[in-house]
């Protein structure tokens, strides 16, 4: 992932939120707070879509979106907006037991920051460029405040960016979210970020996605279609690093992050009927996981998880 240009694939995906605010089968999913800001940002990033917006009937460009995602990437579509939904249910109930700082890696242009619940700091440490649409999005929005960190995680320690951000309290109970980042970095980067994440003086929280390899031994989404593949080397923002469940886990315990949690599509698409629902793995896994640092407090307190727990191999 290269600068100065904002990331291209983040906003592609981003984009297909859009596609949703009158989905029947997965228009429940989306937070319709975020999607005017989302817009904005996928507007400045990709101005052909947003030329489609204005000029193509939304009944069509709905029908010719979906066409495109058979031809791409099957199911892909349902499988970001179910993700999405798990991730901001587990952010939810990390909140509610008291993590009242949640700092967003590679954020992206989703606009998860507007799903956090009110009473928790938001922190957002991604590529400068990125985050500048993201800064202009949000000012014409006028939306809730949030921290922007400016760093390359393939070479910047977290733990010395986030020691130089003016409000972020080292000692307070903290979430990271990394969703759709592990796989854009080597392991120097992933061992790099898992080692920043625990700390003495807090409680720590992780939420994570993953891309496991596919029968072929390739990193990527294992339903995507080689032109995705092709698209993504062009850009420079191909996948570089994968795991299964077993050994994102012995990496997550190697850095004294305990895993509570290890959804798949099947875990997280249960209330999902009609033609959206994924027929196949995405191969992509969600990962929650908590430090051994404050342990016995967390354990203490009510959980507020709804969404089924499955720490078996996926």
């Amino acid at each position: 992932m290269s600068e100065p240009r904002p990331n291209v694939t983040a906003a592609v995906v981003a984009s297909t939120l859009l596609l949703l605010r009158d989905d029947a089968a997965l228009g429940h999913l989306v937070d319709r707070r975020s999607l005017p800001v989302v817009e904005l940002a996928v507007r400045q990033v990709l101005p052909s879509a947003g030329w489609m917006l204005d000029h193509v009937p939304w009944p069509v460009l709905r029908r010719l979106a979906f066409a495109a995602e058979k031809l791409v990437s099957p199911s892909f579509v349902a499988h970001y907006a179910l993700r999405k939904a798990a991730i901001r249910e587990a952010m939810r109930a990390a909140v509610a037991d008291g993590h009242r700082q949640v700092v967003l890696l590679g954020a992206g242009f989703d606009m998860m920051s507007m799903s956090v619940p009110d009473g928790a700091r938001v922190f957002e440490v991604d590529l400068p460029a990125t985050q500048e649409i993201k800064r202009h999005a949000l000012r014409e929005a006028r939306v809730r405040d949030v921290t922007f960190v400016p760093a390359d995680l393939s070479r910047a320690r977290l733990r010395d960016v986030l020691r130089a951000t003016p409000g972020f309290d080292a000692a307070a109970d903290t979430l990271f979210v990394a969703e759709g980042l592990l796989m854009y970095l080597d392991v120097a980067a992933i061992d790099r970020i898992l080692a920043d994440l625990p700390c003495e003086r807090r409680r720590t929280r992780v939420i994570a996605s993953f891309v496991t390899p596919d029968a072929r031994g390739r990193v990527r989404m294992h339903s995507q279609r080689r032109v995705v593949d092709l698209c993504m080397t062009l850009l420079g923002e191909e996948f570089v690093w994968g795991a299964d469940a077993a050994g994102l886990r012995e990496r997550l315990e190697r850095h004294g992050l305990r895993v509570d949690a290890m959804l798949a599509n099947a875990d997280y698409a249960g209330s999902l009927a009609g033609r959206r629902k994924p027929t196949r793995s995405s191969g992509e896994l969600i990962a929650v996981a908590s430090s051994a640092s404050g342990r016995a407090r967390r354990d203490d307190a009510p959980s507020t998880t709804s969404w089924r727990e499955n720490t078996s191999s996926a």
